[in-house]
């Protein structure tokens, strides 16, 4: 009965390690550019992929990046390959493939929108 009761503990915190894994606890921001895209259905995108980059280092990722029940949806809209969209990811770990998401309501086309992407984000960063 105690290996049980042990063994449902263990496995407790094993999900809830994966579960802090997904969130980005200390961010930062980059621009990301779209460099290719999966359609889906009925003017959806079931995935995209995205580049960005963080001290010259460039870091490939796809979104949504996780199997089933995906924490964070790409919205319905037509996405191009080169478009840009702000990046937020976890600043100790740029490398991090579940800890960085595309931030679709964040359009770049310049290094203004950057900016003042970044300066908003310090009082009300995107949830």
């Amino acid at each position: 009965m105690r290996k049980k009761q042990y063994l449902i503990i263990i496995l407790l915190l094993l999900v809830l390690a994966q579960c802090r894994k997904d969130e980005i606890t200390n961010p930062a921001y980059a621009i990301g550019t779209v460099f290719g895209y999966e359609p889906g259905g009925m003017e959806t995108t079931r995935k995209i992929n995205y580049t960005f980059y963080v001290n010259g280092k460039q870091y490939d990722n796809e979104y949504p990046n996780r199997a089933g029940g995906k924490k964070w949806k790409i919205p319905a809209g037509n996405y191009n390959q080169g478009d840009q969209y702000m990046v937020q990811y976890n600043i100790g770990d740029p490398s991090c493939m579940t800890c960085s998401r595309m931030l679709f309501g964040y359009k770049v086309s310049d290094s203004a929108d950057y900016k003042s992407y970044v300066n908003q984000f310090k009082t009300n960063p995107p949830q």
